[in-house]
């Protein structure tokens, strides 16, 4: 009886660290980086690039991080990796460049589209649920394709002090 009964608490745990492995976080198993629609259009119809992208888009414009200043967004995610926005009240903030964007599931009801920027030490990092996380790496130069190499694990990066996950959006404000 106690053999049977730690077996059961052996299984229970190990379904635990397994399910607890699985995130939504994480991109499907099936994702794939591409840095434009023509990329992506060698593996998908180039209406469903387009619509990855659209959405990716808009996803990095209501999740990338927004700073005050270039400098800080640059400390952030390198240097020449963020552009400039101008806010609705017309004052600047500064965002990273989307380099291109992860799909999967393409051929589901249950499509994933995220943006993917270049980050620190050229690392491939995605926005997700207010975190970032390690996609790949980017061998440098500007043809974002031939250089990504994706990330063996996907893993959250942790950035700022004490532990804390990268959280430095914009709070806006102006007149």
């Amino acid at each position: 009886m106690k053999k049977s009964r730690s077996v059961k608490l052996a299984l229970l745990g190990g379904a635990s660290m397994a399910l607890a492995a699985c995130s939504d976080d994480a991109p499907p198993k099936d994702a794939a980086f591409y840095p434009d629609v023509q990329s992506c259009a060698a593996a998908y119809s180039e209406q469903e690039c387009l619509d990855a992208q659209v959405a990716s888009q808009k996803i990095s414009d209501e999740e990338a991080p927004r700073y005050a200043r270039k400098e800080e967004c640059e400390a952030e995610f390198g240097i020449g990796n963020c552009e400039t926005r101008q806010t609705s009240s017309g004052t600047g903030i500064f965002m990273p460049l989307m380099m291109g964007y992860m799909v999967g599931n393409m051929l589901s009801r249950n499509r994933y589209n995220q943006p993917v920027y270049r980050g620190l030490n050229n690392e491939a990092v995605m926005p997700k649920n207010g975190r970032f996380f390690n996609v790949g790496s980017f061998a440098g130069g500007t043809n974002a394709a031939a250089n990504f190499r994706p990330a063996a694990q996907v893993t959250p990066i942790k950035r700022g002090g004490f532990g804390g996950m990268s959280k430095a959006y914009y709070s806006g404000g102006g007149s």
